[in-house]
């Protein structure tokens, strides 16, 4: 019999099963993809880099645990963003690539899966990420809108938060089948420049970005979970890379941090043959070098980015996706099989550069 200490395999998957009985897999969301980061009682200073990211032993204030603060010297917006997410969610790996990219400061908000306390305030809705501002009373909500949201905030250069918020308005329906009411924000891969684009080029390359980003989200980020939890060894394998990333030795006994690795890669072991089979997805791993093959064509070799020489908002989406699995098998197993690798060690750089921050230099200027 299969055992881990005095845990054996059956024992997790019954555990597993009550768990899904008593919590279903769409009001856990993406929470068992994390390796969360509590609290970390230091601070972490990147030396010659105008910005740091600081781990506060005690910050909470309306009793909001933060998890860290990324303060950028460029950010003069006065926004003071909080963003509430799980740690390898990749709807919120999308969100932190996009503000790191462009220089943005921001609080970090750990939410719990089961509870979501911490989010109460959005008014009954139960997702993350969930960006906070104190320029505005509504929380802005779903990843590819905040990102539009934010990225047109920096275009527009005296608008205000809430001025380009009125410019994404919420379309409502209902759902037949539940009768629960469905809020979208139909225009939501849209960028809202001031002035016109000029040219067919132009034109072009606002079309790849965005289709890149619907890409993303409609197909790219369900082969993530079939893939990262294929197997039970590599279920195993990514919750203790959750634990890794997520320092959960600082943050939770021993009891605690090994029912959540073994438990939780039991659970969403079987929850990623679900997945699969909702998808139709006969082979994981095909799947997901014909994805990266995809996208290397629309990319294209002679650019280093879809956006050229600077990463767009596609580029961005993509690679915060895959940053949620970056340090599990199956994305080791693709930079074999396919060349994905160099895109994404190019990205990577250039989000740690802030190579976008020159937008939010420009705005904060015209600001004042």
């Amino acid at each position: 019999m299969w055992k881990c200490g005095s845990l054996s395999k059956s024992v997790l998957l019954r555990s597993a099963r009550k768990f899904s009985s008593r919590y279903s897999y769409s009001k856990i969301g993406s929470g068992l993809l994390l390796g969360s980061v509590l609290l970390v009682n230091e601070v972490s200073e990147e030396k010659n880099k105008p910005w740091v990211v600081e781990y506060p032993a005690a910050a909470k204030k309306n009793d909001v645990l933060l998890s860290r603060r990324i303060k950028s010297d460029m950010d003069n917006t006065g926004l003071s963003l909080r963003l509430y997410q799980y740690q390898s969610c990749p709807y919120c790996c999308k969100v932190r690539a996009f503000l790191d990219y462009y220089g943005f400061s921001y609080d970090v908000v750990e939410v719990n899966p089961l509870t979501k306390s911490q989010t109460k305030f959005a008014g009954g809705y139960k997702k993350v990420p969930v960006l906070q501002s104190s320029a505005s009373d509504k929380p802005l909500i779903e990843s590819s809108l905040i990102i539009s949201v934010l990225k047109t905030y920096l275009h527009r250069k005296q608008d205000s938060l809430d001025d380009i918020l009125a410019m994404y308005p919420e379309h409502k329906t209902v759902d037949p089948k539940s009768n629960k009411q469905i809020v979208s924000h139909p225009n939501k891969y849209f960028i809202m420049p001031e002035g016109s684009l000029n040219s067919s080029d132009e034109l072009q390359n606002v079309r790849e970005e965005r289709e890149l980003r619907e890409w993303v989200d409609n197909w790219f980020i369900h082969l993530i979970s079939p893939n990262v939890y294929r197997t039970w060894s590599e279920a195993l394998e990514t919750f203790h890379y959750f634990s890794k990333v997520g320092e959960w030795e600082r943050n939770f006994n021993t009891m605690e941090r090994y029912l959540a690795i073994y438990v939780g890669a039991a659970f969403m072991w079987q929850i990623s043959k679900m997945l699969k089979k909702r998808h139709k997805i006969d082979d994981e791993r095909k799947a997901m070098a014909d994805a990266f093959d995809h996208f290397l064509s629309m990319k294209g070799s002679h650019r280093t980015f879809l956006g050229g020489d600077l990463p767009n908002l596609g580029d961005l989406a993509l690679y915060g996706a895959i940053n949620s699995f970056e340090g599990c098998t199956a994305f080791q197993e693709m930079r074999k099989e396919t060349e994905i690798g160099k895109w994404f060690d190019d990205v990577h750089r250039a989000v740690e550069k802030k190579l976008g921050r020159s937008l939010i230099e420009k705005k904060c200027i015209s600001s004042q």
